[in-house]
């Protein structure tokens, strides 16, 4: 059962706080596929989800900024990369991408919270895709700081490319591997002068500094044709995927394409 939006903010988070004290903690999974093959997995990305004792589930973006503003989140940050890890640890075939904001990364204390984690299970970093999800500038030290995070062996995502403090600028500044274009372009795609849509171009200027681009929000087959004449190498989305459990996940596990990203 999903949760509607009828609570008010309060109540709304008091609900949130008091299923994660009970342990209803834990994250789904979606698959990013291949555009031009879309039975080959690059990676499944994480995604936070919060289930209520009556089994009412809520997903990420119901409670984010919720907990963003009571400065919570990072703990359930936190508490996802443990999961993740775990996960990657049991099972050697899995490749997960991990939501971790740059606000994270902007304070000392909690940035040598998360490199404490991967650190001391460097053998999984090749495997654990760092998705930067930016709610908050990514300038200065953090810049330095996905650095490191690379340096352990991870791979680096840039997630919502083109919202928020997630800009064309913000490339200019950060080594990525991964770049993902956010759903509103797919659904916003416009037709230039030149002859080109805007997608297009988004992508292609995407494609400059990283050498995977990810079209998100693919929910039609129109949107799975226009991601690939813009030129994504991969895509997101309900029609391809649907967010599932980590044993659904394994049983529709393909081939994983992240290991030719060297």
């Amino acid at each position: 059962m999903n949760a509607n939006l009828s609570h008010t903010d309060e109540g709304h988070k008091s609900l949130i706080l008091k299923a994660i004290s009970e342990g209803g903690l834990g994250f789904a999974t979606q698959w990013i596929h291949d555009a031009a093959n879309i039975g080959k997995q690059l990676y499944a990305e994480s995604l936070a989800r919060v289930t209520e004792a009556d089994g009412t589930v809520h997903a990420a973006s119901t409670f984010v900024s919720l907990l963003e503003r009571q400065d919570r989140w990072f703990a359930l940050d936190l508490r996802i990369l443990d999961m993740v890890l775990t996960a990657l640890a049991a099972d050697q075939t899995l490749v997960l991408g991990c939501n971790l904001s740059a606000s994270s990364l902007s304070q000392p204390d909690r940035f040598a919270d998360i490199l404490g984690r991967i650190s001391n299970q460097a053998e999984l970093a090749s495997r654990l895709v760092v998705e930067i999800t930016e709610t908050y500038p990514l300038v200065g030290a953090a810049i330095e700081r996905v650095k490191i995070i690379r340096s352990l062996g991870c791979r680096v995502a840039i997630d919502d490319f083109g919202t928020g403090f997630a800009t064309p600028a913000s490339l200019l500044q950060v080594t990525a591997d991964i770049v993902k274009i956010d759903a509103a372009f797919l659904r916003d795609n416009r037709r230039g002068r030149d002859g080109h849509d805007s997608l297009s171009h988004l992508v292609g200027f995407a494609g400059c500094f990283a050498p995977y681009v990810v079209v998100e929000g693919i929910e039609t087959w129109s949107h799975l044709e226009a991601a690939r004449a813009a030129g994504a190498t991969h895509v997101q989305g309900f029609l391809l995927s649907k967010p599932v459990s980590l044993p659904k996940l394994r049983r529709h596990k393909g081939k994983i394409g992240l290991r030719g990203m060297e």
